[in-house]
This record gives structure tokens, C-alpha cells and sequence, in this order.
């Protein structure tokens, strides 16, 4: 395995000592803030760019290919593209063609490991999970499998589980070395279209496999040194195929991620390897290349957001911050470095992030998230203007008018009892009748009050029969 880092600094800072488990780093003194109206804006500057750069296809069909300047589509970024019209929930007025470019670029052979998958333009041919699980993923996503137009997802499905390695991972293809990218893949798009197959838990055992305290993060190969990028992908595979996981190991890589992770760092490589069709990769045969392309801050974040223990907010305002910010405020600014084209996958994994932020509950679409330590305020876009000082609830002084019409009836107890002591001390009557005529009432009122509070109140009448 090579990695290629494109930019200056890619590479994670993978030397840092873990934290304890459960210890989060101390948040940055100020609060950055999420503009949901900002996000907004992003959102609707990647869907237009997708608009703009979709090309047909010769034949039949249309879609992107991942360097967006080029005119020839491809099967898994088209699958991309349409993929984030779906999770944004907008329309496209190409989605049928893309539909159908997909369905006529279906692998159908009669060797089940071949039939029913996708190749990329540099897998010579091969079906492989780099294509195949975006696009079986796109189509469980959409809700294709009943159009008649669309590409197979019963085919798509049992390559998948043809493919998978007797270790529980997915290499490019069976007989391939497993790798943890891979493995996520196929397992992002078995959980969409059939969680509780036994494929998903074998997938789960052997990426969740030999986590240690020492070790919590995942590299490329379970060998490898963990990495930003690869962690994250982890964690939100794991988030979606078994949501229900809340382990000791689990937390520590939440707790890994977020000690190593740079909400500040636009964190951005290639991950490229040779696949070989024979097992291990060994003998005769074809050898190619594949590379996939990484984009580490969006994916963090998404990651982040899936922590059960909640959202660290400090960070991931930071984070957003970030995506959002000068350089990255034009989707078409996301580049290949020193090749000048924009990248489908960098404009992808922005686009999955911005939509993941934009579920965040309460939150509506022009108002302001302001992430503190422990605890999220939403500004109402109404009130965006003011101070968040002048939002939050101030402690006022003691309103005696108020504070009289409340407690009225203690008053006026109060008042007999004084002037009832004052009788009392005058000689007007003796204590014998100052203890019968008011202290004695005043107590059992106190006691029957303290009981009918502590009786268990009655549920709602049945409903009828």
C-alpha cells in the first residue's frame, strides 16, 4: 500500500498519546457557532455545481465523472450525484438518466463473482466494491428497486455477499486483501439494504476486531497505523450498521478522533494500492492500481455527530467553520492540488457533512447554533441580530406585588397568626385558644396538603372497548 499525499501537510498526527477513555480534550475559550443559514447557502452552492457539471453520456444516460471538468460520465460518481439529490431531498431533472447510464453499465455475467457489479475506468473491467457499494448504497438510499428503469439491487446485493472475504472483510474483490475503507463500503450498503444479513455481522467482527485501548483508532489495514480519515469512516459505518453499539472500545475511538483531529486543518490525501484478481495477489495475472481519494475534515465531523455520548459542540463548529470558510465557500475551489479541475469526491463529502448538520434537531434553517461545553442554544433566525446575552434569561430582582399575588394565602395566615399573639399578649384571650382557634388548623391544612401531594396520580380512564 502507497500513500500519496497530495497536499503540504496530509498526513495525521497519528504520534499523539491517546486520551483516557472518556477524557475529552478542554474545549477552545470562545464558542464558534454554527449559521445555519450559511450552511444553507453551501448546500445550494454544491447542488447547483452538480446542476452544472452534469454531461451526457454517448448511448444512453447521463451522470459526472469524478474530475467534474470532464465531460465523460462515470458509474460511481454519477451514482455520487444523484446520491446527494436524495440525501438533500431536491429534485433533479436528470435523476431518470442517471438511472439508466447506472442500469446499462450493470455487470451481467455468468460468474456470480461478476454478475450483478460495477467497474471503475481503471479496474480493467473487474467489478469491484470501490464502484459497487457507492452505487448499491445509492440505490437502497433512493428506493430504485422497484423501478423498472433502474439497475438491479438484487444482483448488486448478492455480489456484495459473494465478495466478501472468508475473514469478514471486502478487498476490491474476493480473494483480495481486506481493507478497512473497502469493508466500510460494503457494509454502509448492506445496512441500507439488509442490516440483519449475517454478511453485516461478520463485516462488524472484523472491523471492530483486536481495538485496543492502546490501539482504538483503524488505518488502511488493520496493520496499519490509525489515521484521521480512516477512523472517522469507522465510526460511521458502525454508527449506521449497528447503531445500537455502546462499547468501552467504541468510546475510545470517539475519544482517539477527537484528541487527533484538527477542526482547523483542511485534511486532504490519496490512498492508493494494487489489486490483483488472484488471491493475495499472487501468480500471473492483472495488476492494477486503484487510489481513493480522502477528505478527512468532513468526514470527522460527520463521525462526531454519530458520538452516543453527544456532539462535542466546540469542535464541531470549529470544524464547520472551516468547510465554510474563505477558500472552501466556492464548491469550486475543491481541486484536484495543481491539476485545476474540481473534485466530485471533495464536493461529496462537504455535501454529506453540510446535510448531517442540517438534521440537527431544533434547528431551523436560518437560525444559529451556538455550541457550548455542555450545552446547545438555538438563536431563532428572528432574534439573529441580538446579543446571545440578551437571548439568555437574566435573574431579576424581587417583585413584592408579585411575589404577593402568589403567596396571598400564606400572607393573610401569617397576619392572623401575628395578630392572634398580639390578642394574646394583650390579654385578650389565653394560648389554649390561640393553639385551638389557629396554630392547630393551620398544621393539619399543612399535613393534609403534604399527603394528597405524595399520592400517585391517576393514570388516564381506560379507552373503550
Amino acid at each position: 500500500m502507497n500513500q500519496t499525499p497530495p497536499l503540504p501537510a496530509p498526513a495525521p498526527r497519528a504520534d499523539r498519546p491517546p486520551v483516557p477513555p472518556r477524557r475529552r480534550p478542554r474545549p477552545p475559550r470562545d464558542a464558534p457557532v454554527i449559521d445555519m443559514a450559511v450552511l444553507e447557502t453551501r448546500l445550494n452552492e454544491s447542488l447547483d455545481v452538480l446542476r452544472d457539471t452534469y454531461a451526457p453520456a454517448l448511448g444512453s444516460g447521463g451522470g459526472w465523472y469524478h474530475e467534474l471538468a470532464r465531460p465523460e460520465p462515470g458509474t460511481t460518481a454519477t451514482a455520487l450525484g444523484l446520491l446527494a439529490f436524495v440525501e438533500a431531498g431536491r429534485p433533479f431533472e436528470y435523476f431518470d438518466e442517471g438511472l439508466a447510464f447506472l442500469a446499462a453499465r450493470q455487470a451481467r455475467s455468468d460468474d456470480g463473482l461478476r454478475d450483478g457489479g460495477w467497474a471503475t475506468k481503471t479496474s480493467l473491467g473487474m467489478p469491484v466494491v470501490e464502484a459497487t457499494g457507492w452505487i448499491a448504497r445509492f440505490l437502497a438510499r433512493a428506493r430504485c428497486d422497484l423501478r423498472d428503469d433502474a439497475p438491479d439491487t438484487g444482483r448488486a446485493y448478492r455480489w456484495l455477499l459473494r465478495n466478501q472475504n472468508p475473514d469478514g472483510g471486502w478487498g476490491s474483490l474476493r480473494g483480495c486483501p481486506s481493507r478497512v475503507w473497502l469493508t466500510c463500503l460494503a457494509l454502509r450498503a448492506l445496512s441500507q439494504l439488509n442490516p440483519y444479513d449475517p454478511a453485516v455481522d461478520r463485516g462488524v467482527e472484523w472491523l471492530t476486531a483486536d481495538r485496543t485501548a492502546h490501539r482504538p483508532g483503524w488505518g488502511p489495514t488493520p496493520a496499519s497505523r490509525p489515521t484521521v480519515t480512516h477512523t472517522a469512516f469507522a465510526l460511521v459505518t458502525l454508527a449506521e450498521a449497528r447503531p445500537e453499539l455502546r462499547t468501552e472500545r467504541l468510546l475510545d475511538a470517539y475519544d482517539w478522533l477527537l484528541e487527533h483531529l484538527d477542526p482547523d486543518d483542511d485534511h486532504t490525501w490519496i490512498e492508493t494500492y494494487d489489486v490483483s484478481p488472484q488471491p493475495g495477489g499472487a501468480g500471473p495475472g492483472r495488476v492494477w492500481r486503484l487510489a481513493l481519494w480522502h477528505y478527512g475534515l468532513p468526514i470527522a465531523l460527520t463521525a462526531l455527530l454519530r458520538d452516543p455520548r453527544g456532539p462535542h459542540g466546540p469542535v464541531v463548529a470549529r470544524a464547520f467553520r472551516t468547510l465554510a470558510r474563505g477558500e472552501f465557500a466556492d464548491p469550486r475551489w475543491n481541486r484536484y492540488p495543481g491539476s485545476g479541475r474540481t473534485s466530485l469526491w471533495t464536493l461529496w463529502w462537504r455535501l454529506e457533512t453540510l446535510i448531517a448538520l442540517s438534521r440537527v434537531p431544533l434547528a431551523g434553517h436560518a437560525d444559529i447554533l451556538h455550541w457550548l461545553p455542555d450545552a446547545t442554544v438555538v438563536q431563532r433566525s428572528h432574534a439573529r441580530e441580538r446579543a446571545l446575552a440578551d437571548l439568555l434569561p437574566h435573574r431579576r430582582m424581587i417583585d413584592p406585588v408579585g411575589l404577593a399575588l402568589r403567596h396571598w394565602a400564606a400572607f393573610l395566615l401569617s397576619l392572623v397568626c401575628a395578630a392572634s399573639a398580639l390578642g394574646v399578649a394583650a390579654g385578650l384571650w389565653g394560648w389554649k385558644d390561640f393553639w385551638l382557634s389557629v396554630i392547630l388548623p393551620i398544621i393539619l391544612t399543612s399535613v393534609d396538603e403534604s399527603v394528597k401531594r405524595r399520592r400517585t396520580p391517576r393514570g388516564p380512564p381506560p379507552a373503550p372497548p
